[in-house]
């Protein structure tokens, strides 16, 4: 099965802006990572080659995952530009470092490439998870509460056989 390249831009603090690669003071728009939405996503670039891992970091991504509803496919049409220019910066570091040879796990190039060449901006939301309307399976229905006859018929069953037992314990110590 395949990952989920989803990411979503979202802004950091200007704290945690890198100054070597911070272009805030030249674009004068607010600092800004790329984060995907799986972690298992986030958890197959954690576990690439450290090459591989600096070059996303380097470009503008995060080791972090963001929660988003968005539908697979979108992103928020306002995040456009910083998509592009974290994206340029992205391939413009795979062109100079190179990834021939490294290590990517199960975190798939073709499959993220092609990925972010289909999404699109919109606002469509993924639908909330519905509860099947299904009958539940015969394994997995619960037993009937017994009623009131068939209690009174174990008790009564029960009272012969302790009567029973009594009696024969009476006989035996009359016996001794």
């Amino acid at each position: 099965m395949s990952l989920e390249y989803d990411f979503d831009i979202v802004a950091i603090a200007p704290d945690e802006v890198d100054p070597e690669h911070g272009h805030t003071a030249v674009t004068g728009r607010p600092p800004v990572r790329a984060q995907f939405r799986n972690i298992k996503t986030a958890d197959a670039l954690r576990a690439a080659s450290p090459k591989i891992r600096r070059i996303f970091l380097e470009s503008g991504f995060s080791l972090d995952t963001v929660s988003d509803n968005r539908s697979t496919g979108y992103y928020r049409p306002e995040d456009s530009e910083n998509r592009v220019v974290i994206l340029k910066r992205l391939f413009a570091n795979i062109r100079n470092m190179g990834v021939q040879g490294e290590y990517c796990g199960e975190f798939d190039f073709h499959h993220f490439l092609a990925h972010i060449r289909a999404a699109k901006p919109g606002h469509v939301l993924r639908p909330a998870p519905a509860r099947p309307l299904q009958a539940q399976s015969p394994e997995s229905v619960r037993p009937e509460r017994r009623t009131l006859v068939g209690r009174l018929g174990f008790a009564l069953g029960l009272a012969v056989i302790l009567f029973v037992l009594l009696k024969l314990l009476a006989e035996y110590g009359a016996a001794n």
